[in-house]
């Protein structure tokens, strides 16, 4: 009987541990991008020590003074830790298209589609097509580039494949190719969240 009580404590005990861990989310600087009443929203969301730090909108077409309230969402987002939070009346579609991108930041989940992207590499620009299936990244094919050959082998080997695995720009630059990696991650960006 005293084994069984320990076992449901301990039981009990996990089950609280897993819920706080899974409130956490890791560590970077995100990007989401949702559509708002006017066109596209994009935001970052900077998360530290697992919580969401900040929320900073980086590009919209809202109305000015009418959308402003629905901006404040992103407060009321951080002081409750939450997606989980009321619209604001008067500019409910532009606080659910914060709320939207906020998401899409911390859960990397996009319309399906193929989308192009391009970033200044270090000879010239590089272009790039992003796939989309099921809200995560497919496939990520580079179009055209001025890259030296055999210098930036590596990075066009490794970064698209590490950026699938990670479905996050947050991954690690190829040594002897720094340019060429943080070009393409540049562009998968610019493809996600222009």
């Amino acid at each position: 009987m005293k084994n069984w009580k320990n076992i449901g404590i301990f039981t009990v005990i996990l089950v609280f541990a897993l819920s706080f861990t899974a409130l956490a989310w890791n560590d970077g600087v995100y990007v989401g991008k949702a559509d708002g009443h006017n066109g596209p929203l994009s935001l970052e969301v900077t998360v530290a020590h697992g919580k969401i730090a900040a929320i900073k909108v980086l590009e919209h077409k809202e109305t000015p003074n009418i959308s402003d309230a629905g901006f404040k969402v992103a407060d009321t987002i951080i002081a409750n830790q939450s997606l989980k939070v009321d619209a604001v009346s008067g500019a409910t579609v532009t606080s659910k298209a914060v709320i939207a991108a906020v998401k899409n930041a911390l859960t990397g989940a996009w319309s399906d589609g193929k989308y192009n992207g391009e970033a200044k590499g270090h000879n010239g620009p590089l272009s790039l097509e992003v796939e989309v299936v099921n809200g995560k990244i497919a496939n990520i094919a580079i179009l055209s580039h001025s890259e030296t050959p055999m210098l930036s082998d590596a990075a066009f080997n490794n970064v698209p494949a590490a950026i699938i695995a990670a479905q996050s720009t947050q991954v690690d630059a190829v040594s002897g190719a720094t340019v060429t990696s943080k070009t393409i991650m540049a562009a998968v960006n610019d493809a996600l969240y222009k």
